[in-house]
This record gives C-alpha cells, sequence and structure tokens, in this order.
C-alpha cells in the first residue's frame, strides 16, 4: 500500500472559527471520488449565484500530482493575489487564527496584508494553471472578475456539512459586502475527481493522529483506475 505522510495544524480548522481540530475531525469523511457536474450541482444549493472551478492535474494518474491537490484542498490559508502584478500577498500579524486572518484581511489589509516574502510562493498566473471550469477548459486572468484583488477560497464535500459549508460561505460574503476591499472571491472545489484517473466511487482513507501540537494524516492507498 502506498502510503503518504503530512503534518496537519490549520489545514482542517472551521474558516469561520478557531475551534479545536478535534471537533472539526469529528465531522471529517473520506474523501471519495466526485465528478464535477454533480459538484457543480451540490454547490448551486449553498450558493446560487456563484460558479465553482476546479482542481486539476498535470498527468493523469500521477500520485503526487494527486496528493498534491488533496492538501491544497484541504489548506486554509488565505491565497489571496493582487490583480494587476499577481502577486501574492500574504498575513504579516501575529495571529494565527485562519478566521481572523480572513477578517483583517477585509477590515485592515493594510495593515495586516504585504507581498510575500518567499520569492518561490505561487503567483496568480501559476496558480491559475491548477484549476479549470466544469468543461475542463484552463481560466485565464482575463475571465476574473474585475477587482483588485483576488481571494481563491477552497471548498469541498468531505470536510463537513452542506450546513456548515453554507455558514461559512456566507460568512464570506458578509465580510465582503461590509468591506472597502475591493475583491473577489473565487471559489476553487477540492475533491477528488474521476478526471484524475480515480475510480469512479472510489475512496481515499485518511487516518489522523496527535503529533506534538498539531495532527498529523497518513493516507491510505489511492483509488487510481486499473
Amino acid at each position: 500500500m502506498t502510503k503518504g505522510k503530512l503534518l496537519l495544524f490549520i489545514f482542517i480548522l472551521s474558516l469561520s472559527s478557531c475551534g479545536t481540530a478535534i471537533k472539526t475531525l469529528a465531522g471529517f469523511k473520506n474523501p471519495k471520488v466526485e465528478e464535477k457536474e454533480e459538484l457543480v450541482s451540490f454547490f448551486a444549493e449553498v450558493l446560487p449565484s456563484q460558479k465553482t472551478y476546479f482542481m486539476t492535474v498535470n498527468e493523469v494518474g500521477n500520485k503526487m500530482d494527486i496528493l498534491n491537490n488533496i492538501v491544497l484542498g484541504l489548506n486554509s490559508e488565505i491565497l489571496l493575489f493582487n490583480s494587476s502584478t499577481g502577486e501574492k500577498y500574504c498575513y504579516q500579524g501575529t495571529e494565527e487564527c485562519g478566521g481572523i486572518q480572513m477578517q483583517n484581511a477585509f477590515k485592515n489589509f493594510d495593515q495586516n496584508y504585504f507581498t510575500c516574502k518567499d520569492i518561490s510562493d505561487l503567483n496568480l498566473n501559476s496558480y491559475l494553471e491548477k484549476i479549470i471550469d466544469v468543461s475542463g477548459k484552463r481560466i485565464d486572468k482575463e475571465e476574473l472578475p474585475k477587482a483588485d484583488y483576488y481571494i481563491f477560497q477552497n471548498w469541498n464535500k468531505y470536510s463537513g456539512s452542506k450546513k456548515k459549508l453554507q455558514e461559512d460561505v456566507n460568512w464570506l460574503l458578509d465580510l465582503k459586502k461590509n468591506s472597502d476591499l475591493n475583491v473577489a472571491i473565487i471559489f476553487v472545489n477540492g475533491d477528488m475527481l474521476e478526471d484524475w484517473g480515480l475510480e469512479k466511487n472510489g475512496e481515499l482513507p485518511i487516518k489522523f493522529s496527535k503529533e506534538n501540537e498539531g495532527f498529523s494524516m497518513t493516507f491510505g492507498e489511492l483509488p487510481l483506475k486499473k
């Protein structure tokens, strides 16, 4: 069995709160292989006025590509880019709670967010190479809404209920509504896709264990197509 082990700290925390990881893990389900069309319908029930994009792999069936997508889809780090320069902006404050960091993006942006120091980090163009629309087409920058900044918000079906997703999305949109920051929020699904070379209805076992100040997760065997 092929396994991969990655430390998991804020990845599994709720977007809008900083409850304990144990509480969040209680609602976590093993990821299942999904189809994009079904995910579009699922998301439309949560947010009918918005579209969702999807993550893609460079090589169909490539285990590392697939695992990287799963981890990126779980990551609660704010993906915030300058629309003009394409530079990624990082939180420079001391608060570790992802929810408060997001609030500071909308309320006190200039005091808390600056160009990321790590020049090897993602930029807008490199991130757009990782996502596609429901038809499988890669996204051009010109297709994005007009705004000064873009926030790409991950979501998936397996880390919580539809009700919880609804609450998180509404919380995020309320922040935007009550902010002067000219930002567009773009939703990106992180579920495993059949298009990645995975078996239809397959499942990825994930085991969590306490490790130091956070948690680790161990992946079971990927449900690759035979």
